[in-house]
């Protein structure tokens, strides 16, 4: 990636007379990213069972990020067949610069040699779901609630009817979205197989 920008702050010098500080490469960074979120948006077809919290999920963006820059009234509301302009993370690239800048090394995101990121204060992008398990989701979502995340039966919740207490008095789509994939994830293992016991059993 091309980070035209860079040669404007001071190089550091790597020894003890340092010039640059933490700050100017957060401040590097923070305006690197800015720049490339501005250029990266994705534009996306809702389909029955899409969230704004679930795009945001599967492209590294953000719930208020997809409202602003859709102009949307209600982020729990949106229409089937509504085009949507998703922003995409690329906060691994911004990162590198970052800590090239520092070190005053080549910025090359493929040579962990030359640059060391540190992965637990970046943004790691949610992994999209395969198509297959797209379609095993949107199948138990219909099938329990049609979507609607206010949908009540006895202790059941929400788009995928989960039992009250896995919610633990947390009903927002966000929460649903989130213990709704890790019940999944945990007693079935992926989509495909809770689809296989719902029809077989009428339930997950």
């Amino acid at each position: 990636m091309n980070v035209s920008g860079i040669n404007q702050y001071t190089p550091i010098q790597n020894n003890n007379n340092q010039t640059a500080t933490a700050t100017q490469a957060a401040n590097f960074s923070q305006n690197l990213a800015t720049s490339q979120a501005a250029l990266a948006t994705k534009t996306v077809t809702a389909q029955k069972g899409d969230t704004v919290w679930g795009f945001a999920q599967k492209y590294g963006s953000t719930v208020q990020q997809i409202t602003d820059q859709n102009h949307l009234k209600d982020p729990n509301l949106i229409l089937i067949g509504q085009k949507l302009k998703i922003p995409v993370s690329q906060t691994t690239t911004p990162t590198v610069a970052a800590q090239a800048y520092l070190t005053n090394q080549p910025t090359n995101a493929n040579n962990p040699s030359a640059v060391q990121t540190d992965t637990k204060s970046s943004n790691s992008i949610v992994q999209p779901l395969s198509d297959a398990e797209e379609k095993a989701r949107a199948y138990i979502v219909q099938h329990e609630s049609g979507g609607n995340y206010n949908a009540r039966n006895g202790k059941y919740i929400g788009k995928y009817q989960l039992d009250s207490s896995y919610l633990n008095g947390d009903y927002s789509p966000a929460n649903q979205e989130k213990v709704a994939a890790n019940y999944v994830a945990k007693r079935y293992g992926n989509w495909e197989n809770a689809m296989k016991h719902w029809e077989s059993h009428n339930c997950y």
